[in-house]
């Protein structure tokens, strides 16, 4: 399959795992483009429905998709959090490529 590029890509309220979530269908939209930039705008996990009994693959493919844009295809990946995953703010300012440094 060939993938369409993109500039910019914007992505929020994911909420990852909870039952209501579209990881599937969102794994495949990540696989057919090649964005610029992507911009994951709040409530891509869900901290308050989380539960370590129910995160499925599909969840986690979502994860290993995002990882693949930034590692593989030098996509500059942007979190920003949002309500449901104001747990991952801890994390501001916490540079992935610094264990990447040939990207």
């Amino acid at each position: 399959m060939e993938k369409r590029n993109v500039d910019v890509v914007v992505i929020s309220d994911v909420h990852l795992g909870t039952y209501g979530c579209k990881a599937k269908e969102l794994v495949a939209y990540l696989k057919s483009i090649t964005p610029s930039l992507l911009i994951l705008n709040g409530d891509i996990i869900d901290g308050w429905q989380f539960s370590k009994r129910y995160f499925p693959a599909a969840h986690m493919a979502v994860i290993k998709e995002v990882l693949n844009l930034m590692m593989k295809q030098g996509t500059r990946v942007f979190y920003i959090t949002g309500n449901h995953d104001e747990q991952m703010r801890r994390y501001t300012d916490f540079p992935i490529r610094k264990f990447y440094p040939h990207r």
